[in-house]
């Protein structure tokens, strides 16, 4: 009898495709960043120059929702702050918070914190937001 062997290391899985955005109410999210063990926290490099369009960009990078209503993210301001929300099919939440300001130069700075029960889905939350600034930064189209 001879002895098969796979090997795993080799495939790739974008977490991504099993990523979906999901809805909770503040109490629910309040609990669960709490909860949570694990945080990434992604310092803010972008080209972007508008703190809303930055949260789009970030929002279609992690396929999160932004649980922030758009009413407290109207008018004319230099600073965004928002909570999103996503969960996965194996039922795994994951929670982000934008803190982002506009800064007399015209840039923007600040950072993304990411809490999750497991580490994995942190880093690879984290790692999504990266790569998308990092396409930013190659004039690759983003948002």
């Amino acid at each position: 009898m001879s002895e098969a062997c796979v090997v795993l290391n080799d495939i790739l899985i974008d977490i991504m495709d099993y990523i979906k955005p999901a809805y909770c109410n503040e109490d629910q999210f309040r609990s669960m960043w709490t909860e949570f063990e694990w945080e990434n926290r992604v310092n803010v490099t972008t080209s972007v120059s508008e703190p809303r369009d930055y949260l789009k960009h970030v929002m279609k990078s992690t396929n999160m929702s932004c649980l922030t209503p758009e009413g407290a993210m109207s008018g004319d301001c230099d600073f965004l702050s928002a909570n999103m929300y996503a969960r996965s099919l194996f039922g795994e939440d994951a929670l982000a918070n934008l803190s982002i300001e506009k800064t007399e130069a015209g840039n923007i700075t600040g950072h993304v914190r990411i809490h999750s029960k497991t580490q994995g889905i942190a880093l690879s939350l984290g790692d999504c937001i990266t790569m998308g600034q990092v396409a930013q930064k190659d004039n690759k189209p983003s948002v």
